[in-house]
Order: structure tokens, then sequence, then C-alpha cells
């Protein structure tokens, strides 16, 4: 008969403390245990925690190391691409908001499973260039020279400028601009970061890996976007030669004092490019709330199109709709030819892992 293990729901535990809790060599070598790092066992089928994890592996793996790269980004609430790592971005749900590491990001999707074709997240840590960079399983140990940390809880982690420029290392440059306007944005999980305070840390360790790339976002990076979404949006729209939208910008009702935001504006026309992502308009109450504001909005003499992430992945459609619509009303547009060379140009560099391969 199988040990009841239920008071071990979460556990991430060496191997010689396993054996000490009375579990036979037989247990850890059968399914029932998954192996995060070397000699470190975890129920499969009641995994421990991302924060587990990255605690065991600053404390007893690699002690004294800094949680860097998509760990901290994750560990910040920095929006990640779901290509990336596996959707390593997708363990952290919208509602993980705040300093408080309650409720804990899970180590697999929810609804998964652990085992068969869904894997641990891999975690990335940083550490002195002289030091070892050997861990084995789980891990990515980055050598360089450390820049500032922070602490989220219990961890000590890149400061979120840091895992900015560490991002830079591994994102196309458009998903590196949609984490800088994440953390500057209304919407920011830790607020209080501005460009001019990530330049100037970003400049502080001039020549670090990643910093002509995290400059050149920096520069691009606009302030009150609220999704990865529209930020990828505006700067296709830009890529494709559009004049550059407001992002959310803010319209106040003069009979009621409310405020509406339109998420790419283009205010001398009047017209606006909303955005709508994968969880939008999920209940019909918020579907409801988008048509009352869509009415409040036209009464004030504003057009809304659409758009969504199907029109991220090929644009071609959506972008000659829109250099039709904004073009009659008087904006100065690009050319059909450019628009549509455009199109092939980003299936083709995938600035944003947000866009397929598929070409338009």
């Amino acid at each position: 008969m199988a040990r009841d293990l239920t008071r071990f729901h979460g556990a991430l535990l060496h191997r010689s403390e396993w054996l000490s809790r009375g579990l036979h060599p037989r247990d850890l070598a059968s399914g029932r245990f998954t192996t995060v790092f070397p000699g470190y066992l975890t129920l499969t089928a009641h995994p421990a925690s991302f924060h587990g994890m990255a605690w065991v592996l600053q404390n007893s793996v690699r002690p004294g190391c800094v949680l860097s790269h998509t760990t901290a980004a994750l560990l910040w609430g920095i929006p990640l691409p779901w290509r990336l790592e596996g959707g390593v971005g997708m363990l952290r749900q919208p509602e993980f908001v705040g300093d408080a590491e309650a409720p804990l990001i899970p180590s697999v999707r929810p609804g998964l499973t652990l085992g068969g074709e869904v894997s641990l997240p891999l975690l990335h840590c940083r550490v002195h260039p002289g030091a070892s960079s050997g861990v084995g399983r789980g891990v990515l140990v980055h050598r360089h020279r450390g820049g500032a940390t922070a602490r989220r809880g219990r961890l000590v982690v890149s400061s979120q400028a840091e895992t900015l420029r560490e991002l830079a290392t591994l994102l196309p440059l458009w998903d590196v601009v949609a984490a800088v306007e994440a953390v500057i944005g209304p919407d920011a999980v830790h607020p209080g970061e501005t460009l001019e305070s990530l330049r100037a840390e970003v400049e502080a360790r001039r020549g670090a890996a990643g910093t002509p790339c995290i400059r050149r976002a920096l520069e691009l990076a606009r302030e009150g976007v609220r999704s990865p979404g529209e930020s990828v949006m505006r700067l296709m729209l830009r890529a494709a030669g559009f004049p550059e939208p407001v992002p959310n910008l803010p319209v106040e009702d003069p009979r009621t004092g409310k405020v509406r935001y339109i998420d790419l504006a283009w205010t001398p026309i009047r017209f606006g490019l909303e955005y709508d992502g994968d969880g939008h308009r999920t209940t019909k109450e918020k579907w409801r709330e988008d048509e009352t504001r869509r009415d409040e909005l036209a009464s004030q003499g504003w057009t809304l199109a659409r758009s969504n992430g199907d029109d991220l992945r090929r644009p071609l459609r959506m972008l000659l709709r829109l250099q039709r619509s904004v073009g009659e009303r008087g904006l100065q547009v690009p050319a059909e030819r450019r628009v549509r060379r455009t199109a092939r140009r980003l299936a083709a560099d995938q600035p944003s892992l947000r866009l397929d391969g598929q070409r338009t």
C-alpha cells in the first residue's frame, strides 16, 4: 500500500531529508517524485511552488546567488511572452499583485499536472564571475558582476532595472519595450519606477550585457500603457508608418465628469484603436461595460476600432483596414505598398515573440 504523503504536499527536500523521514529509495525513484535540482525532490502530484523552488535554490543549492532574468521577472510581476521558456510567464496570474508572497506563484500552470509533457520551470540566478556556473538540472547560472538587487519577501532578486537589462539578453526588442512599459505603467505590480530612474540605473552599469537593447527599449517606451499587447500594437503601427497614437488617452465626459480611456488614440481625428486581450470581455457584465463606454465616447465624436491578439500575429488585414479608416478622416497614413511590406517583414524579423512565424 502506497504511503500517505499528504503532509509533504509542496515540500522540496534533499534526498537525505526524504530518507530521514522514512521514505525508501524505491519511493524516491518512482513516478511519485520529481527531481527539481540535483539531489532535491518534490512530489510529482503536489510539487513545490515557484517561490519554494527559488528559496531552495538561493539558500541550499547555490547559497548567496541572486535570482535573475525570467525568474526575477516573474517575482516582480513583469509580463513575459507566453512562448518564452515553455510558457513560464503564464505561471503568474493577473490577480497575483502586491508585495505579499501569498498567494504563492505555482510551479505548474493551474489545471495542469506535472509529468508527461508538463515540466517544472527553469530557474535563473547570477553569481560572481569567479564562481562556478555548474549546478545541473533545473537552473541556469549566469556569471557576471552584480547589478542592483532588491528583496521580494524572503528572496533576493535583481532590481527591476537590472531585471529588464537581463531580459534584454533574452527577448526581442519589442518585448523588452513591453516589459519596460509594464514596470512604469499605471498597472505596475510594484510601482515607483520611471523612465528616468530606469535610465539612471542602466547607465550606472554601462557595458553590461543587454545595455544596447535596453537603451533602445527605453527610447521607444511610453508611459500610460496598460498591457503588453497595446505596447506591441503601438510599435507595429509605428513600424508601418502610421503617426504614433497616444496610449491610454483620458477622455472626460463633460456631462457626468466620468473619465474613459482609449487604448491608442489619434486625437486630431478623434479615432481610437482598442486592443482586446485574450481575457477580454469574459463576462456579460464586462461586455456591457465596454459597450456603455463605447457609446459614451461615440457621443463625444470618437470612433473606435478593435484589434486583438490575432491581429498581432497576422496583422495585414487590420493594418489595411486601419489605413483606410484613418486615412478617410484626414490622417496622413502610409501607402498600401509600405503596409504590405511591413507585414511581410514582421513575419520574417520577429521583433516580438507575440508575433508568430506565419507570413501574411
